[in-house]
């Protein structure tokens, strides 16, 4: 599979710091979540999924492969 390019990724979830704090999730929980999925759609969990944290907000984003699969396309 190619490499992902910057605009093959789209954002599965997205929450601020406060309210991540509040639940008792953080950043690493929310990206390994995401990369077991990846790993059982049986794709590169580390290509396929990264975590962006700008401004107090933390966004999981997955590749459109990724998000493809879970559509069952």
């Amino acid at each position: 599979m190619p490499a992902v390019q910057d605009d093959e990724w789209t954002v599965a979830e997205s929450h601020s710091l406060n309210e991540m704090e509040a639940e008792g999730v953080s950043a690493d929980w929310l990206a390994r979540k995401w990369m077991n999925v990846a790993d059982d759609m049986a794709l590169i969990p580390e290509n396929n999924v990264r975590v962006v944290e700008e401004n107090g907000i933390v966004r999981v984003e997955v590749s459109v492969y990724l998000m493809e699969c879970m559509r069952g396309h």
